[in-house]
């Protein structure tokens, strides 16, 4: 049984609707189209193609465990376009895919803040329902009627950042005070920033000792980060958290090994959190934690017997394990059709309606959905997780922070253990 549905809620809207041709009745349903905008090529491609994996996973789901039932077991079906991994781009991309599929009900996206700004009005402008995973608090502080973030804000990441860190100082006795901020300069990476020093800042202010030592930002996709991992040891920086997606992640990590430089890193998620990023630094992925927005074993998908298992079943389906961007993909799907089962109805309007009132728990931490008047969800929040290996010797991240959604324990490294008072 899917989360609660308000059958009340959908006859009425189903009722308010009928005479409307372009809307699908529970009579005549049979196939609903749902859209996404992700980046399939270009630089952001391996994170767009796990976006798309989990809305393609979600929707077999969905699917599988009969469809919208409110709807007369209509499928869902998927209808994916790329942004080219280009925020110019988006725009553009969000209007072709609303005037080449009317009939689309809801749409989700972007793979970061940056790409998803430029379609908001688009969105708006047509009444497309729209779901996001993305941190920008620009997202829902404009008065769309019809954008819904529904993970955690760049504060919120920032916040358990530094809640995390805490902890291991006290847990563990570190000691660590000075701390490094790197990040790409884009939309993401500066969110990410703002919060981190906010958080640092408040955090220092009731007595944590917790200093801001170096704050630098790079161009993503830069070739040399040379000057980056230059400054933060010159700074004396014990903890880095660094904001960027693949390449970066992997040429900063890269840089600091090769420079004898082992700080804690406490990333701002993006790249750190990719299955190719285990894969190709092996054992050295061992340890390593950042924050995510989403991981496949948090308590609120675990506890949830009707998704508790996706994390396997996906990892069997693709081959690589569910990673964060995978399952907030599932979570905006799976959010979708949690709405068009209340409204009963493809309605735009009552499908954002039906958004707006949800209390279910999707596959994003904190717990049911409560959207405010602004489209936010109150109830999400970050996560710290840790690349640990499995039993099957393979890398994956899993949740080790808060213990009100851990899945795991947190394990000290040998650098770690070096730190120690």
């Amino acid at each position: 049984m899917r989360c609660k549905k308000l059958f009340a809620g959908a006859m009425a809207g189903l009722l308010a609707v009928m005479s409307m041709s372009a809307v699908v009745s529970a009579e005549e349903a049979e196939t609903i189209k749902v859209g996404c905008v992700f980046p399939i090529t270009g630089n952001n491609a391996d994170q767009g193609v796990f976006n798309v994996d989990g809305c393609q996973f979600a929707v077999d789901y969905i699917n599988d465990n009969g469809g919208i039932q409110s709807l007369g077991g209509a499928k869902l079906e998927l209808v994916a376009y790329d942004n080219q991994s280009d925020a110019d781009q988006s725009k553009a991309v969000a209007e072709r895919l609303i005037n080449e599929n009317p009939d689309i009900v809801a749409v989700t996206g972007a793979a970061s803040s940056s790409f998803v700004l430029p379609m908001l009005p688009v969105f708006e402008k047509n009444q497309m329902p729209f779901l996001t995973a993305q941190v920008s608090e620009s997202i829902t502080n404009q008065g769309y009627q019809y954008a819904f973030r529904f993970g955690s804000t760049g504060g919120s990441f920032a916040e358990y950042q530094v809640k995390f860190l805490e902890w291991l100082n006290e847990e563990y006795n570190l000691g660590i005070t000075k701390v490094g901020i790197v990040y790409e300069d884009t939309e993401w990476g500066i969110s990410n920033t703002s919060g981190a020093v906010n958080a640092i800042e408040s955090s220092s202010a009731n007595g944590s000792g917790l200093e801001i030592a170096y704050n630098e930002s790079f161009t993503a996709g830069s070739s040399d980060l040379t000057n980056i991992v230059v400054g933060l040891k010159k700074a004396g920086c014990e903890v880095v958290f660094p904001t960027c997606y693949t390449q970066d992640a992997k040429l900063l990590f890269n840089t600091m090994k090769s420079m004898n430089y082992s700080p804690l890193i406490i990333s701002g998620g993006g790249g750190f959190l990719y299955p190719s990023f285990g894969e190709e630094l092996g054992e050295l992925v061992d340890g390593v934690v950042s924050v995510s927005g989403h991981n496949y074993d948090v308590q609120t998908i675990t506890n949830n017997a009707e998704i508790a298992d996706i994390g396997a079943q996906f990892e069997e389906k693709y081959g690589y394990f569910m990673p964060e961007q995978s399952t907030s993909a599932f979570s905006a799907i799976y959010l979708m059709a949690q709405a068009l089962e209340n409204a009963g109805t493809t309605d735009h309007a009552a499908v954002a309606d039906a958004l707006r009132a949800l209390t279910c728990e999707a596959a994003t931490p904190g717990g049911a959905i409560s959207f405010d008047e602004t489209g936010s969800n109150n109830n999400a929040h970050a996560v710290i997780v840790q690349w640990q290996k499995g039993e099957d010797d393979v890398y994956r991240t899993n949740c080790v922070f808060p213990d009100t959604e851990a899945g795991a324990e947190f394990q000290m490294t040998d650098d770690l253990k070096a730190m120690q008072k």
